[in-house]
């Protein structure tokens, strides 16, 4: 590492290190497989859904397998990676040289949101292809399927994959928010499953507490749910499987909050680090 460069460089170095071992686990390639082989399954059963038309039941098949797995590597990636850099006490020979625990933590996150993006990618890929494969093979059938909700777009999917890629970053910093203090990598996954099953479940937990809780906890559910991303948000998939498009209104709007909350985790984790004793 170039302990003269400047900051960016050190962050570029430490991403890739991240990105690099992050493919290189067997975790990794196994949950990629199983992804995959999810996806091409829902294309090969795409006509016993049940009345559903094709199209849509490999879309939300594979949108399905796409948001749990993605959602696996994101916690798995982040909390392994960071505790193995602490465990094979690494993290001291890289702390040693001109490098801050803030750029340490970015790196990490940047190495990760690569990994996730490439994750991500590809799996939308797969599902554009395999939607491609079917429309050339059922011929304008395809498009009577869906009983007047019109063509799936390429775009749109691509759109809805970008919208889990995002979901899968917010994910992924909170897990290091909890990596950054946590002990064990088993605590700071554990906490990152807890944490994915919070957010998907807080405008539920919100309504309930709106209608029929006391106004003190509707004051501490507002106060704390500024702290935690609705998930429920980023569920998109039915609308782009129905032949529907996302607006790009929706888009600016969703990729500004999920910045939001990736740099307040971001911070809350370098502050963590800053103050943990290694």
């Amino acid at each position: 590492m170039n302990a003269t460069g400047p900051s960016s460089t050190r962050l570029a170095v430490i991403a890739v290190n991240t990105f690099r071992e992050s493919v290189r686990a067997r975790f990794f390639l196994l949950v990629s497989l199983l992804a995959a082989a999810l996806g091409i399954g829902a294309w090969w059963f795409r006509n016993c859904s049940l009345g559903a038309p094709p199209a849509k039941f490999l879309l939300d098949a594979g949108f399905g397998a796409l948001t749990f797995f993605g959602a696996v590597v994101a916690i798995a990636a982040a909390a392994e990676s960071f505790f193995g850099e602490i465990e094979r006490r690494t993290v001291l020979a890289v702390l040693a040289r001109p490098v801050r625990r803030g750029e340490f933590v970015l790196g990490k996150l940047g190495g990760i949101l690569v990994l996730l993006l490439a994750f991500c990618g590809a799996g939308t890929g797969l599902l554009v292809g395999l939607l491609r494969w079917q429309e050339a093979t059922a011929g304008d059938s395809l498009a009577g399927a869906f009983a007047g909700a019109g063509r799936v777009s390429s775009l749109a999917v691509m759109a809805c994959g970008l919208v889990q890629w995002l979901r899968c970053s917010v994910l992924a910093a909170l897990t290091l928010v909890v990596s950054s203090y946590a002990r064990s990598s088993l605590l700071a996954i554990t906490s990152g499953f807890a944490a994915l099953v919070v957010c998907s479940l807080r405008s539920l937990a919100w309504d309930s507490l709106r209608v029929a809780g006391p106004e003190w906890a509707r004051d501490v559910a507002g106060l704390v749910g500024l702290m935690v991303p609705d998930f429920e948000l980023y569920d998109v998939a039915d609308g782009v499987a129905g032949g529907g498009a996302l607006s790009g209104v929706y888009l600016g709007g969703i990729m500004l909050y999920s910045a939001a909350y990736v740099s307040l985790f971001v911070a809350l984790a370098v502050f963590c680090f800053r103050h943990r004793e290694l």
